[in-house]
C-alpha cells in the first residue's frame, strides 16, 4: 500500500512540477487571458446556475436525495445505535470514561463536517445564494446530528444524552460553514480519513466493535501551497491490543492526497467541483505515538 501511495505521490509532483516548468502564455504562443492554457482543458465551460436563481428540478432532486437518506437512516437506527428504552440521562462519561480516547468526538467532528458540507454544495447547486447556502446546510448537519443525541442516545440505556458529542459537531458545523465564508484562508485546511486495515471495514455505516472504531484514523490536512497536489496531514486514531483492552492513542503524521487534487492536476476546477467528496485521505502515514 505505501509504495502505491509513493507512486501516487511521485507522478503527482512529477506532473505538478511539469506544469510548472512549462513556459508562460506569453512565451508559448497562448493568448494571454487564457484559464490554465499550460493544462488539459477537458471540462466543458462552467454553466453553473447564477446565485440567487433557484432551479426547481435541482430543489426537487436535493429535496428527494434528503428525504430518501434521511428515511434510510431512520430505518437503520436501531441497528447503529440501539433502542431508545430507557429513562432519559446524560453520559457523563463521555469524554474520559467511555474508553475511546476521544476518538468518538473526532468522528462526531468529522461527520458533521462533511454533512454540512455536502448540503451546502447541494445548496448551492440548487441556485440558493452562499449565504443562504450556509445556512441550510449548518441547520441540516445540526438536525442530524442533534438527533442523534436526542431522543436516540439520549434514551439508549447503554448511550446517553452526549454533551461533548454535541460540541464536537458544533465545531465541525462552524469548520465547515467558515471553510466555505473565508476560502482564501482556510480552504488549505481539511478533514478527513483512512482506513488501517480493509479487512476490518464494517459492513454498516456506523462502526459496531472497538476493532472496527480502532480501524479509521482522523487527519486533519494542510496543504500551504495552493494547487500543489500533496499536502502534510496529522492523524489521530486509537487501539485497544492491551491485554486489558484499554484504549492506547495514536497518533500519525503524514503525506497525503486526494482524488480531487489528483483530478486537480488536468483541470484545477475538478478539484473545485469535486472538493466535498474529499473524505478519504490516500496517505504514507507514520506512527509517531
Amino acid at each position: 500500500m505505501k509504495r502505491l501511495c509513493a507512486l501516487i505521490f511521485f507522478i503527482a509532483i512529477g506532473g505538478e512540477a511539469l506544469i510548472i516548468a512549462s513556459p508562460p502564455p506569453e512565451q508559448s504562443g497562448s493568448p494571454p487571458d487564457s484559464i490554465q492554457a499550460t493544462r488539459i482543458e477537458i471540462l466543458r465551460p462552467d454553466r453553473s446556475a447564477k446565485r440567487g436563481s433557484i432551479i426547481p428540478w435541482r430543489v426537487g432532486a436535493y429535496t428527494g436525495l434528503t428525504l430518501g437518506v434521511s428515511g434510510y437512516a431512520y430505518s437503520k437506527m436501531d441497528d447503529w445505535w440501539g433502542k431508545d428504552t430507557g429513562p432519559f440521562h446524560i453520559k457523563h462519561t463521555d469524554w474520559n470514561g467511555d474508553n475511546l480516547a476521544q476518538t468518538d468526538e473526532v468522528s462526531h467532528c468529522l461527520v458533521s463536517y462533511k454533512i454540512a458540507q455536502t448540503a451546502m454544495g447541494l445548496a448551492k447547486w440548487s441556485g440558493f445564494q452562499d449565504g443562504t447556502s450556509r445556512i441550510i446546510g449548518g441547520c441540516f448537519a445540526g438536525v442530524i446530528m442533534a438527533s442523534v443525541e436526542y431522543p436516540i442516545d439520549a434514551y439508549n440505556p447503554y448511550q446517553g444524552f452526549g454533551y461533548t458529542d454535541m460540541i464536537a459537531n458544533s465545531i465541525g458545523i462552524a469548520f465547515a460553514l467558515s471553510r466555505d465564508r473565508w476560502p482564501k484562508y482556510l480552504s488549505k485546511f481539511d478533514l478527513r480519513l483512512s482506513i488501517k486495515n480493509t479487512k476490518t471495514i464494517p459492513d454498516e455505516i456506523i462502526a459496531q466493535t472497538m476493532a472496527q472504531n480502532d480501524n479509521y484514523i482522523y487527519w486533519l490536512t494542510v496543504n500551504p501551497v495552493e494547487n500543489f497536489p500533496v499536502h502534510a496531514a496529522i492523524g489521530y486514531s486509537g487501539n485497544h491490543n492491551s491485554p486489558d483492552h484499554s484504549v492506547e492513542r495514536e497518533v500519525y503524521i503524514g503525506l497525503g492526497t486526494s482524488a480531487a487534487e489528483l483530478a486537480g492536476l488536468v483541470d484545477r476546477r475538478w478539484k473545485r467541483k469535486l472538493d466535498v467528496l474529499n473524505i478519504y485521505e490516500i496517505s504514507i502515514a507514520f506512527r509517531v505515538d
